[in-house]
């Protein structure tokens, strides 16, 4: 059986936006000549690749299966091109997905040097609460992302970036409540891993920030005291590190789909993500 390249490549452009309008744009169709296409793609497969929800398409995952597969083959394809004009800097684009602590202050800086060089890379970073990321990778949201855990999938394959560790903060102005502590929101668990590590049962009320950066600013007003990675405030002087606490570190590692062939750029992003070896 040999899949239709005009249904292959409608339904490319749906998994990557999730939006028929703007796939119907980028491939300069109708939306019904689009939906057309994907009804005979997923009639010639005999699956349903996307779930039409009123707030766009969501992939099934039939769909994310055969988006690696567009994928890879449109990596070979560009590859390919690129090489033939005897083109020397790469070039594509790739979607990185991970948790606030560690894109901005981590993933980002470590991809810097690379994006300047390949300018005509693009890089799509997108942040999310740690328990919505493994389903961002499986319904293939993004190419890659970063975890404080191993998933150990079958499929997806897992490098470690390196630790975070954990220490407890709080204002260097104000007297900051000692029972209160700061988190993201409810899914949380950071406050409440630290201390099952330290083997101490300390009740604590719990406030709401919305992020790390909206964690540290509450701590920095005296709202509260937090667990916070001690790379993002050791060097902040509006809060202190309290002492009296083991070491606590979580690993920060790197999840993608194991494909059949990596494209350059795909090679290229984890090797400047793991550094020097």
């Amino acid at each position: 059986m040999k899949l239709s390249n005009l249904g292959l490549m409608a339904f490319h452009q749906c998994a990557v936006s999730l939006n028929v309008t703007v796939a119907a744009g980028k491939l300069g169709i109708t939306q019904s000549a689009l939906s057309q296409r994907l009804a005979a793609l997923e009639s010639e497969l005999e699956v349903t690749l996307f779930i039409r929800d009123p707030k766009g398409l969501i992939l099934t995952q039939e769909g994310a299966r055969l988006l690696r597969f567009t994928q890879s083959s449109e990596g070979l394809e560009n590859e390919l091109l690129d090489e033939i004009r005897g083109g020397k800097e790469l070039g594509g684009g790739v979607r990185i997905a991970g948790f606030s602590s560690v894109l901005r202050s981590m993933i980002i800086p470590s991809l810097s040097p690379f994006l300047r060089k390949h300018t005509k890379v693009h890089a799509d970073f997108q942040s999310y609460e740690m328990q919505e990321l493994p389903k961002v990778l499986l319904t293939g949201r993004a190419d890659f992302i970063i975890l404080d855990y191993e998933m150990n999938k079958k499929g997806v394959l897992q490098e470690n970036l390196g630790f975070e560790e954990y220490v407890v903060i709080e204002s260097s102005k104000y007297k900051s409540p000692e029972d209160v502590f700061l988190d993201h929101g409810p899914e949380d668990n950071a406050t409440e891993s630290f201390f099952h590590f330290q083997k101490k049962s300390l009740p604590y009320r719990r406030s709401f920030m919305g992020d790390v950066y909206g964690i540290i600013e509450g701590v920095e007003e005296g709202l509260g005291r937090a667990v916070m990675s001690r790379h993002l405030v050791e060097d902040n002087k509006k809060v202190k590190i309290l002492k009296g606490y083991k070491p606590y570190k979580r690993p920060v590692t790197l999840h993608y789909y194991e494909r059949a062939f990596y494209p350059k750029l795909f090679q290229e992003i984890v090797k400047n993500l793991k550094g020097p070896e």
